[in-house]
């Protein structure tokens, strides 16, 4: 690298001594190897990188260096697939043209989508709100509740034995037992049971990053203050209480607005787009030569049988 920064510091010199006018005439600005950036390619590379980059290769030259090492690497490297061809190596070189034309067929829509003019969403979006209510604004039931949990991880304890024991507890808790009393006495979470058993969190049934049995137990219980049946979980057994209940109920338009409205626009430009890569299709006046077509084709259908029953 330290060739490199003698190169560049020579060039830079250079540019000094012929001045603008040398650089306009120059064909590139950065050359190696028959592989050059152009005065307009640098100019368009250096605009693609980071406010950090940008900085760095204007006030350090070594940087600089570093940073133009790795876009004249990249044209080089790049260029290599100019030597595929279909008859040297037919299945490389079919697998780059189909990512080529992969990736040019993204550059293209992504410049389409960019293009497409979107109406205003409002009116429509008020009428989404009405016939689709449930969609965008229903907010679930929620409930909050308080347990009791008798540790029981699996294979260290008989699960039996201890639903047997909290049994007891419960039918003393439904019969009217003081349930901090009995938190205080029999749960083995220490993080509920410092606060009275609660488990500090509103949940919706099935919710994310709780055990699903213990949800389904919270919402299985009738009214706020009675208790479930037993329920096990890969940490033991609950006995849980429901605290309370936040019914469910459907936000006001204005606080889902901006969802439905982003919602449609993002349909409305998947339908343009649908309909824009379909005026691509093959029209009636296509030409498909048949023959050649039978020719790809046969090797993959079921072989036909020939007259003697035997295949083909």
């Amino acid at each position: 690298m330290n060739r490199l920064k003698v190169l560049l510091a020579s060039a830079l010199i250079t540019a000094g001594t012929l001045g603008l006018q040398g650089m306009a005439i120059a064909q590139n600005v950065v050359e190696d190897g028959g592989v050059g950036l152009s005065y307009e390619e640098l100019e368009k590379i250096v605009e693609q990188w980071t406010p950090q980059m940008q900085k760095s290769a204007a006030e350090d030259v070594g940087d600089r260096l570093e940073l133009l090492n790795v876009a004249l690497t990249n044209k080089k490297i790049a260029q290599e697939t100019e030597k595929l061809s279909p008859e040297a190596d037919p299945k490389t070189y079919w697998e780059y043209v189909f990512m080529l034309r992969g990736a040019q067929r993204k550059f293209v829509i992504d410049q389409f989508v960019k293009s497409i003019q979107v109406p205003d969403m409002t009116a429509l979006a008020e009428e989404r709100y009405e016939t689709e209510k449930e969609k965008f604004a229903l907010v679930p039931e929620k409930r909050i509740s308080s347990h009791i949990l008798f540790s029981c991880p699996p294979g260290v304890c008989s699960r039996a034995e201890v639903m047997e024991k909290a049994q007891v507890v419960l039918d003393q808790l439904r019969a009217g037992a003081d349930f901090a009393e009995m938190v205080q006495t029999y749960s083995e979470d220490p993080g509920t049971k410092a606060k009275g058993g609660k488990f500090d969190k509103w949940m919706h049934l099935g919710e994310v990053g709780v055990t699903p049995r213990y949800s389904e137990g919270l919402f299985a219980i009738k009214e706020k203050g009675q208790y479930s049946d037993l329920v096990n979980s890969q940490f033991g057994v609950h006995i849980i209480r429901l605290d309370d209940v936040e019914e469910e109920h459907f936000l006001p338009y204005a606080d889902v607005k901006d969802a439905i409205i982003a919602e449609l626009e993002m349909e409305y430009r998947k339908l343009a787009v649908k309909d824009w890569v379909g005026s691509f299709a093959i029209s009636d006046n296509a030409y498909i030569n048949g023959e050649a077509m039978e020719k790809i084709f046969s090797r993959y259908g079921t072989p036909k049988p020939q007259a003697d029953g035997a295949p083909q």
